[in-house]
C-alpha cells in the first residue's frame, strides 16, 4: 500500500485482544467507543440474524420432511448437513438486505 500511496482507515472494536504495538504505515487505526460495535457494525444490524432465520427455516422444513418420511429423530443433524445448510442460509441473504444492514449502520460516507 505504501508503494502505491494508498491510504486505509481500519475501525475496530475494542476487544482487549485487538492491541497493537507498532504503528503501522498508510493504516489509521480507530476504535470504536465502548458498546458501540452493536450499534455500527452491518452483521450486528441484520446480517446474522437474516442468516439464522434462512437456516431456521431450511432446519424446520428438514425437519418437517422427516417426519412426514417417518423418521423418529427429526432434529438429529449431522456436521456436514449442518454445514451445506448453513452456506445455503449465507448464499440466500441477497445483496440488497446486506446494503439495507450497512445503511442502518450510518457509517457509509
Amino acid at each position: 500500500m505504501r508503494g502505491e500511496g494508498r491510504h486505509v482507515l481500519l475501525i475496530i472494536d475494542n476487544f482487549s485482544g485487538h492491541s497493537i504495538q507498532y504503528q503501522p504505515t498508510n493504516i489509521q487505526i480507530e476504535f470504536f467507543e465502548p458498546n458501540l460495535t452493536s450499534f455500527v457494525q452491518p452483521l450486528d444490524a441484520g446480517i446474522i440474524r437474516c442468516v439464522k432465520a434462512h437456516y431456521r427455516g431450511s432446519f424446520c422444513q428438514r425437519a418437517i420432511d422427516l417426519d412426514e418420511a417417518g423418521e423418529r429423530d427429526i432434529y438429529k443433524i449431522n456436521l456436514l448437513e449442518g454445514m451445506i445448510m448453513a452456506d445455503a442460509a449465507w448464499k440466500a441473504i441477497t445483496p440488497e438486505t446486506i446494503q439495507h444492514c450497512w445503511n442502518h449502520t450510518k457509517i457509509q460516507l
